[in-house]
């Protein structure tokens, strides 16, 4: 029998409906599904008529992407001013070999690149969400997802900034050095949004912009939002509208990365301490 094992959220799921079905009915009736794309939407009865909520499934979820899914929607939703909206989630666990994200519904239809500039407002919104902790990567620990790194995903957990630079600082005699300090202190940890194909937003009832996918989102020092300058030409329109903390650390942390790519290993220069745990 495959063991389900519940992901602890960084936020208590208190909308949580209460006729939710079970983790074991929930991944057999995805089971059951056979026009799979990104998720599928479930039914269940609420005050005796019948809602639906959305499970994300499949073997590339990353656990990392529930909890700070659920800390941003708490930090952002009903926000006064806010120009985007996050399905609250409500449960997250993994069976087997596939991680299952559990959370609202929401109607509505994709973005196109008519979208454009709400799609920036949205994410100009989210990029101003601080980070719970003064540790870099998604909301409970965890491997940072960021193009910074080859296959997108760091090789350890960082506790700290601090530990992450000294990773970075590791390529020497590169001709610079990067330094989170000063814009970590004036800025904190940002959240950076590093996948921003236009399948990743829709647009709800109201014409409200929703942010559907986390699994590259993590809180970062602002230099990591290099990332907003890359992608298709729906991402970079959308960088021309954002205005982010700007960094003096863009150029040595290009070159880092250039070094990373080039072997083709984020295991370059981790730190001591955390040798035994990369992967």
């Amino acid at each position: 029998m495959t063991t389900i094992s519940p992901i602890k959220l960084a936020i208590d799921a208190n909308n949580k409906p209460a006729n939710l079905p079970r983790p074991e009915a929930i991944v057999h009736a995805t089971n059951s599904n056979s026009s799979y794309l990104r998720g599928v939407a479930l039914a269940y009865k609420s005050c005796g008529a019948t809602a639906y909520f959305w499970v994300k499934y499949g073997w590339s979820i990353i656990m990392g992407e529930a909890p700070t899914q659920g800390f941003v929607a708490q930090a952002i939703n009903g926000k006064a001013n806010a120009a985007v909206r996050v399905p609250s989630v409500y449960l997250a666990f993994r069976s087997g070999s596939y991680g299952y994200i559990v959370m609202e519904y929401i109607d509505g239809s994709r973005c196109d690149d008519s979208d454009a500039e709400l799609v920036a407002a949205a994410v100009q919104s989210l990029i101003a969400i601080q980070g719970p902790t003064a540790a870099p990567g998604p909301v409970g620990g965890g491997p940072i997802a960021h193009r910074f790194f080859v296959d997108w995903e760091s090789p350890v957990t960082y506790d700290s900034v601090q530990l992450l630079e000294e990773h970075i600082l590791a390529h020497e005699g590169r001709g610079e050095c990067v330094s989170f300090g000063p814009e970590v202190k004036a800025h904190g940890l940002r959240l950076c949004p590093c996948d921003m194909n236009r399948t990743n937003f829709m647009k709800d009832l109201k014409g409200m912009i929703v942010a559907l996918d986390f699994g590259a989102s993590c809180f970062l020092p602002p230099s990591f939002a290099f990332a907003l300058r890359e992608g298709d030409d729906f991402t970079q329109s959308i960088a021309r509208h954002l205005n982010y903390p700007a960094s003096t650390q863009l150029n040595p942390m290009l070159m880092a990365s250039y070094i990373l790519v080039l072997f083709g290993t984020n295991k370059i220069g981790i730190p001591p301490k955390l040798k035994n745990t990369a992967k």
